[in-house]
């Protein structure tokens, strides 16, 4: 049922104020007039619409929205005011009031007048019904909120302004915060770094005056190894060691050592290039580091907590010298300052070994002047001595001989010539070899096969070797032809053989004699080394075998000059030979001879 609405109609409407004369007629008239006041004085809209939209009644402020007067739009309809298009959207909604019967509350409509203007309108409609309630058109109330809605707009776009200055102020103070501190946090780095900087350059420096102090390498390396793991920026656990580079036996040998358990000193005492991490990093010649246990850990034990490693090159040029092992927590971070510092003490590390060989090579050069100055005055009296006894003794021999054909066989006379003869013999070959070494020999180079050299020694002492049981095994490897005097480098291999023969016991012993191309000191060289099973020389003997008139053989079964003559020939010939032997296991002599391919 629709509301009750005020009925005003037409009929009602009174045409004459003095024809109305019933109580009634005054009070209707009196309600319209009071409608008609309250209707003309309100700013709002109000017009009444019959069902086919005509206006009815409308107010001054309706017919000055309309720009026209109220009694020119009585009959009239919104398409005589409006665009058709919203003239039309207007009579839908009223229809649809007419057919429900229900009102339309706070609906804002944006219209265009047929002047051209654009306005807001806040509207009520609602049905107009007669006394008996039926519905005989709409009412309607309409406000213009075009200067509240531009006034709300314009609020809306000041405060959408606001917002957007206070977040744009809001980011631009963020950024300012972010930049100040980023540079806050940078300063911070930047002092950081110039401590750890400060700190470095005092480790570095104190390592340098570890390497200028008057101490064995050992403590050197020591000292170093000691600072480094005491640096407080520096993250290292406190043990670590240090490796030396042995190029013959292509190993890395413990020297310093620091926090290690006797397990690790022992295994890691010897660890060959390729093996573990320290082997790799000599292999690899780079830094290598890792932060936790992996399959790179070849040495490892039941227990092992888990760790990471600095394993450093110790290099000169591209020359390995050595390994620095260092460790580290496990989940360690690397740094580019730890690197740099740790290559920087490996570089001084460097330094100190190069300085001790060097020392060494001095040592041992200035102890070889003097020797070789020494072994001049004997070999220059020696020559002198030989030559004056060299007639004589000649004479000797040469009479002895004569007795030996002269007297009876079975005589004791001939018994005394045949130990005369005989003794005048060594003594020739003793002489021979004093000179010989004394004087020195012009040298036929050309280029010659060593292999086959040594297999000719092997054939010549093959019977001496088959009487006393001795077996010799020859691996001979790939050499290049070597230019060199095939005499005396036979006279070296010959040399080498018998000291080896005669070092054996009565019966049964091995002489094992290799060759191979190699390079030493950073020099290519072939390699002949001749190992046997004899009963090895004491050490206290060991550094004087290559002195003239120096036997470890009986006596009469040795001049004492077999190995002074062999390493004189050695020497001569650019080359170099070296010895390692120990009682009771035998004696390896190995030859190094330099050529150019």
């Amino acid at each position: 049922m629709p509301e009750k609405v005020l009925i005003i109609s037409s009929e009602e409407k009174p045409q004459d104020k003095s024809v109305s004369t019933s109580m009634e007629d005054s009070i209707a008239l009196r309600e319209y007039e009071l409608l008609r006041v309250l209707m003309d004085n309100v700013p709002d809209s109000i017009y009444f619409k019959d069902l086919e939209g005509r206006f009815v009644m409308v107010n001054n402020a309706k017919a000055h929205n309309s720009s026209t007067t109220p009694e020119a739009m009585i009959g009239k309809t919104d398409f005589d005011y409006l665009t058709p298009a919203q003239a039309s959207r207007v009579r839908q909604l009223e229809e649809e009031i007419i057919k429900t019967g229900k009102p339309m509350v706070g609906n804002i409509e944006t219209l265009t007048r047929k002047a051209g203007n654009i306005v807001h309108i806040l509207a009520n409609k609602v049905p107009w019904c007669d006394s008996e309630g039926n519905i005989i058109g709409t009412i309607g109330i309409s406000r213009d909120i075009t200067e509240f809605k531009e006034a709300r707009e314009a609020l809306e776009q000041a405060k959408n302004d606001l917002e957007k200055r206070i977040d744009e102020r809001t980011r631009q103070l963020k950024e300012l915060n972010e930049t100040l501190l980023a540079e806050v946090n940078e300063r911070t780095r930047m002092e950081e770094e110039i401590r750890k900087n400060y700190y470095t350059q005092r480790a570095i420096n104190s390592v340098l005056k570890i390497a200028l102090e008057p101490i064995s390498l050992n403590e050197q390396l020591d000292k170093t190894l000691d600072l480094v793991l005491s640096i407080p920026w520096l993250s290292l656990l406190s043990k670590g060691s240090i490796f030396s580079y042995d190029d013959a036996t292509s190993s890395l040998n413990m020297i310093s050592v620091m926090g290690l358990s006797d397990f690790l000193r022992q295994t890691c005492k010897t660890v060959p290039v390729g093996m573990c991490l320290c082997g790799k990093c000599a292999l690899t010649r780079e830094t290598i580091f890792v932060n936790h246990l992996d399959n790179r850990h070849d040495i490892g034990y039941d227990g092992m907590t888990d760790h990471g490693h600095y394993c450093v090159p110790i290099q000169k040029g591209s020359q390995l010298l050595g390994v620095v092992n260092l460790y580290v927590a496990a989940g360690h971070t690397t740094t580019h300052m730890e690197v740099a510092f740790l290559m920087a003490v490996a570089d001084s590390i460097a330094g100190m070994m190069e300085r001790d060989k060097n020392e060494s090579e001095r040592h041992k050069l200035q102890n070889q002047l003097i020797h070789s100055e020494k072994l001049s005055a004997l070999g220059r009296l020696s020559a002198s001595v030989a030559h004056e006894i060299r007639n004589p003794l000649t004479a000797i021999g040469g009479f002895a001989r004569r007795l030996h054909k002269m007297v009876l066989e079975g005589t004791k006379e001939r018994e005394y010539a045949d130990v005369i003869s005989a003794e005048s013999s060594r003594l020739e070959i003793i002489l021979k070899n004093i000179l010989s070494y004394s004087r020195g020999e012009t040298h036929s180079i050309s280029s010659q096969n060593l292999n086959e050299i040594i297999a000719e020694t092997i054939r010549n002492y093959s019977e001496t070797m088959a009487e006393k049981c001795v077996k010799v095994y020859f691996m001979a490897g790939n050499l290049p032809l070597i230019k060199v005097d095939r005499t005396q480098i036979r006279q070296v291999f010959d040399n080498l053989v018998t000291n080896a023969i005669d070092a054996m016991p009565s019966v049964g012993g091995s002489i094992r004699i290799t060759t191979k191309s190699t390079v030493k000191d950073n020099v290519k060289c072939a390699m002949i080394q001749i190992e046997d099973s004899g009963a090895g020389i004491p050490a206290d003997k060991i550094s004087m075998i290559f002195e003239p008139f120096f036997s470890t053989k009986e006596m009469g079964r040795g001049t004492g000059l077999g190995l002074p003559i062999t390493r004189r020939i050695v020497t001569e010939h650019g080359g170099m030979i070296n010895v390692e032997s120990a009682p009771g296991a035998g004696s390896i002599f190995t030859v190094y001879l330099p050529y150019k391919e």
